[in-house]
């Protein structure tokens, strides 16, 4: 089977046709020098038996193997010892060494003169010496023709070797004949007279023709196999019926008639191209039957034995000769036989080519079997090699053929499947299309649909206003409720309001391909009203967003939030007017909010310092500043709190709430966690060293933090990198952060108070814990927020609260630390509590550690 396109097939497809090119070019330059083509390369003749004329023939021919030479110098054609008669059959002696001299005796038993054409079937031979011998005994010398001999000298330009003479009445001549022949000796002489030539002669042309015009179609049908299918098996086949057609030109004589007539050196290519003819048949059956492992040891050894044979032909032509080739040739032949009926019962393609091969070998056998005189020379018998081929090739064409028509019909049934898939994707892509209008979940024109509504407006002929519902609670109630439930509760709310919409506002309403509400995603809806018509009661809308939502057994709210963007004010394109909506939604200040390019701009800034985040820890543009705690009584040091601070290249300095809030929001705030507690671990050797005895450093964390099931074990495995104890590290969290999921924060404090750390809880008095809550978590530390100091020292009030706050904290065991002590009246009132604990600018501002 034809291989695939593969790159390496494509690389190597022509190796065929340049070693057919490189054979010849190798043998043609051999035998035009002087030392190496003096010998004639053997041409296998092949010749058609014509009717002998009248009476004028007899009826045997002698032989001897001698020269003319000899034979004229001692008269040995008068004597009858030493010849041998040579059978009617029997044209062909095989393969001599040496020369050998023919004789034939001719008589006219008529009064007349007789003129008679002598001739010998193309092909000739390497060269023929002629003597005609008269009654007198007078030898006369005819042209010497051949292969070899020149060309100009033959009586017709035509490949049969020809010689006119002259019978007088009453006569006989004796004719002697020497054939001097490289390859095989044949003599396939006959008598016509000159009339009859061209009949005779045009016939064979004919016969020979139309062969050839086969095996012409067979050579281009390969061609065109081979562009279509770029094989090398096809490559291999086609190089086979150019060698083999090559080969049968020589044999016929019709390469010097027709084509080289001035070189004859193209005419001993025969042997080369008869030793390429088996390497191309042993590719060939590699490729056509895909043979690897041990099978193609042999087959690769014989290629490259009948190669070498056909590099020292043309050498060492006493040793290596045309016999020695169709030896070597036909041994190739029964190996690739042997190869295919041993592979003919699990491949068709080895059956195909052992019927091929069988056709090649009954057409060898034939031709062989003529050179040595066993079978005679005719029309079958000459052309034997050549027909047995040319239909072994013929056939192996055929297969390859029908194989192509295989494959293509196989293609287009292939193409027909992808016409009939593409004609259902083109439906389903149109369903697609139907489908991508409108959203999954709540079946409404999706975001695309609402932009191309609205780039249909023109904002400064009619001004418009465009409203992005934001439901918060959507993710709450799809995990409380499943998100079926959730998906058919949420339909259910939109078909609410977009009833309320047409029923209230349907002289402003702009529709969205017939439906008042869009929807961006699960969480986001869109709605727009046209402003030039009419006020809008934006206080009714906001009532009926306020409302209990009431669906058989449930009532909750879903806490919308609607945004509103105007345009032209805000913006004139959909997707811009979309967005800024969407941005006014965020905000929580109210439940409906108008676009501000102030926060937009907010938010691009948090967007913007999130993504510049890694960058900033990795640069040092994020470092930690450090506060000291105190007790109050002495301003003994006895901690440091580490303080984040960003100082960007572009914005300056970024204040922590900028973007502390929006990481926790997004899940960026754990790694920045993890660095601070690295960076402080490695600083708390300076900051010993600084105050001259140990010291605890502060470090804050995130409620995102204490949800992480494995966060006590990433602290301990930072602090072991460093070796520092987890004693000396306090952890602090604000009361609000612990209160957003008491459970999971207990768990958490639980895991980090066991793993040694300490813990704080900061701000204290901000938030809304309970003091059952609050006697739950294991702490350390009570940090109470600076907003209890506001006029401490004057106010009594506040002093019986902050009193109040410092026995909470003696009563809970924990160590109680007062923040944002800023002027000494407030540190001197504290003097009054021992063994408080202070923070704030009156003691020191947050200052970057310098090393010693």
């Amino acid at each position: 089977m034809p291989e695939p396109h593969s790159p390496r097939v494509r690389k190597w497809i022509w190796l065929p046709f340049v070693l057919f090119l490189g054979l010849g070019v190798y043998g043609f330059l051999l035998n035009l020098s002087p030392a190496l083509g003096a010998h004639a390369l053997p041409l296998q003749p092949s010749s058609l038996l014509p009717e002998t004329g009248d009476d004028i023939f007899q009826p045997h021919i002698a032989f001897r193997k001698a020269n003319l030479d000899q034979v004229l110098a001692h008269d040995d054609w008068l004597s009858g010892s030493g010849w041998q008669t040579l059978p009617d059959f029997r044209e062909g002696l095989g393969y001599l060494q040496s020369p050998a001299t023919f004789r034939i005796t001719l008589q006219n038993p008529d009064p007349e003169p007789l003129s008679l054409l002598l001739q010998i079937e193309a092909p000739s031979l390497d060269r023929v010496r002629a003597v005609a011998i008269p009654e007198d005994g007078q030898p006369e010398r005819l042209p010497t023709l051949g292969d070899q001999a020149p060309f100009a000298e033959r009586i017709v330009k035509l490949p049969e070797l020809i010689w006119p003479i002259v019978l007088g009445g009453h006569s006989y001549t004796t004719l002697l004949f020497e054939v001097n022949n490289a390859g095989p000796t044949l003599f396939p002489f006959s008598v016509t007279r000159p009339e009859h030539l061209l009949s005779e002669v045009g016939s064979r042309i004919a016969w020979k023709a139309a062969l050839y015009g086969v095996l012409l179609f067979a050579l281009v049908f390969d061609i065109a196999l081979l562009l279509t299918l770029r094989s090398m098996a096809a490559a291999w086949l086609t190089c086979l019926l150019t060698s083999v057609l090559f080969t049968q030109l020589c044999v016929d004589g019709f390469g010097l008639w027709l084509i080289w007539p001035n070189m004859p050196a193209l005419g001993s290519l025969l042997s080369p191209m008869i030793a390429l003819s088996a390497v191309a048949l042993i590719r060939f059956c590699r490729h056509f039957l895909g043979l690897t492992g041990p099978w193609l040891y042999p087959l690769r050894l014989a290629a490259l034995s009948m190669l070498a044979l056909a590099l020292l032909e043309p050498v060492l032509p006493g040793l290596v000769g045309q016999d020695t080739i169709l030896v070597g040739g036909s041994i190739s032949l029964l190996l690739v036989l042997a190869v295919a009926l041993a592979r003919s019962r699990e491949q068709a393609s080895a059956r195909y080519l052992s019927v091929a091969l069988v056709l090649l070998i009954l057409g060898a056998a034939t031709a062989m079997l003529r050179t040595i005189g066993w079978v005679p020379v005719n029309a079958i018998t000459n052309s034997g090699f050549y027909l047995g081929t040319a239909a072994a090739s013929i056939f192996l064409t055929l297969v390859v053929g029908y194989r192509l028509v295989e494959e293509r019909r196989r293609r287009l049934s292939a193409t027909q499947r992808a016409l009939e898939e593409r004609r259902l994707r083109t439906r389903l892509e149109q369903d697609y299309d139907q489908l991508a209008a409108s959203n999954r979940i709540t079946r409404r024109p999706n975001r695309a649909i609402i932009e191309q509504t609205l780039a249909q407006l023109s904002p400064l002929d009619q001004p418009f206003v465009v409203g992005l519902l934001r439901l918060e609670r959507y993710g709450e109630i799809e995990r409380a409720l499943g998100y079926q439930e959730a998906e058919n509760l949420l339909r259910i709310y939109l078909t609410r309001l977009c009833r309320y919409l047409e029923t209230h506002f349907s002289g402003q309403l702009i529709l969205f391909r017939g439906h008042p509400v869009g929807t961006v995603d699960t969480f986001n809806h869109v709605f727009a009203l046209r402003t030039d018509v009419g006020s809008i009661p934006w206080n009714d809308i906001r009532a009926w967003l306020e409302q209990t939502f009431n669906e058989e057994h449930y009532a909750f709210s879903w806490v919308g939030r609607l945004g509103l963007a105007y345009a032209p004010e805000h913006g004139t394109a959909g997707s811009e007017l979309i967005s800024r909506a969407g941005f006014a939604a965020l905000s929580s200040d109210a439940i409906i909010n108008v676009y501000d390019p102030y926060s937009e701009k907010k938010q691009n800034l948090q967007h913007f310092l999130i993504l510049d985040l890694d960058q900033a820890l990795r640069t040092g543009a994020i470092h930690l500043h450090y506060q000291p705690k105190v007790f109050v009584h002495d301003s003994r040091v006895i901690a440091y709190e580490a303080l984040i601070r960003w100082d960007h290249p572009q914005h300056g300095r970024i204040r922590p709430d900028q973007w502390i809030p929006f990481a926790e929001q997004v899940g960026a705030i754990h790694g920045v966690t993890l660095w601070a507690i690295e960076r402080a671990v490695q600083d708390l050797p300076m900051l010993e060293q600084q105050t001259g005895y140990a010291v605890t450093i502060a470090i804050n964390i995130s409620a995102r933090d204490l949800a992480r099931q494995d966060f006590h074990s990433e602290a301990l495995a930072i602090l072991d990198r460093h070796r520092v104890a987890p004693d000396q590290v306090m952890l602090e969290i604000t009361e609000t952060a612990v209160m957003g999921d008491v459970d999971r924060a207990r768990q958490m404090l639980e895991k980090l108070s066991h793993a040694g750390f300490r813990i704080a809880l900061d701000d204290f008095g901000t938030g809304y814990s309970s003091l059952s809550a609050l006697a739950s978590f294991s702490l350390d530390e009570l940090k109470i927020d600076r907003s209890f100091l506001t006029d401490i020292h004057i106010d009594a009030v506040r002093q019986r609260i902050f009193h109040t706050a410092v026995e909470l904290g003696e009563a809970l065991d924990l160590r109680i630390v007062v923040e944002g002590v800023e002027s000494a009246a407030v540190a001197d009132w504290l003097q009054r509590y021992p063994g408080l604990c202070g923070q704030g600018y009156y003691w020191g501002r947050p200052a970057p550690l310098i090393p010693a």
